[in-house]
């Protein structure tokens, strides 16, 4: 593995992933986590992301004209580290049906459940909506409270319900930011059903059919 270019693969993938390829975000995410100490199954991996971009290259964020505002999508996939134990959170934000913006990336605490995993995404989503509205207002763009979308029914009760939790107690108080923002409404938390949260390609391995059907409803198409 010496010999292998395998740091030089991942800055290719990564440049191709930040720019216009949202599709691989997930992907990409995990082979360069083991940039140190890379296998043979992670080179492996490697090949195979740059052989599904060689077989799409023709497909790009297409920018239409449209009536559409700020859309936001969030999931989280429980414990998918295999190493850590640590869940990924996923968030992806349309601007007239077209996505302008994606994560894909661990969290930075072991969630003991579910329910945490997802409240934990949806408050880190929820900082980077309000940033964006912000931005949107300072270019005369002001379309009210954006929607945040997410398919966990459990972390959207936790969220709006800011009564004392046993089982939540050991969240740190930072994430708890989304509750503030809902009380003072500055955003929408609603829930979408997961077979239509484009957001579920950022947080784990999804179907070829699922893979372009969240492509397709964030604008990438070729």
């Amino acid at each position: 593995m010496a010999k292998v270019p395998y740091s030089s693969a991942i800055g290719s993938l990564m440049y191709a992933m930040v720019c216009t390829r949202p599709d691989v975000a997930h992907a990409v995410g995990v082979v360069s986590r083991y940039m140190s100490n890379p296998g043979k199954q992670h080179w492996k991996a490697v090949k195979w992301i740059l052989r599904y971009l060689s077989g799409t290259s023709n497909m790009s964020l297409y920018f239409k004209k449209s009536d559409m505002g700020l859309q936001s999508y969030v999931d989280a996939d429980m414990a998918g580290d295999i190493d850590g134990r640590k869940s990924t959170t996923g968030y992806v934000f349309t601007f007239g049906s077209t996505t302008i913006t994606w994560v894909s990336k661990l969290q930075k605490i072991v969630a003991l459940s579910t329910t945490e995993a997802e409240y934990v995404a949806v408050t880190e989503a929820s900082k980077e909506l309000i940033w964006l509205q912000s931005f949107l207002e300072e270019l005369s763009q002001n379309y009210g409270k954006s929607t945040l979308h997410c398919d966990s029914q459990s972390a959207i009760h936790l969220a709006k319900n800011p009564v004392y939790h046993a089982r939540t107690k050991h969240i740190q108080v930072r994430y708890h930011f989304i509750r503030s923002a809902l009380e003072d409404g500055v955003l929408v938390l609603e829930k979408i059903p997961g077979s239509k949260n484009p957001a579920d390609m950022l947080t784990k391995t999804v179907t070829i059919d699922k893979l372009k059907l969240c492509s397709a409803s964030i604008g990438l198409q070729a």
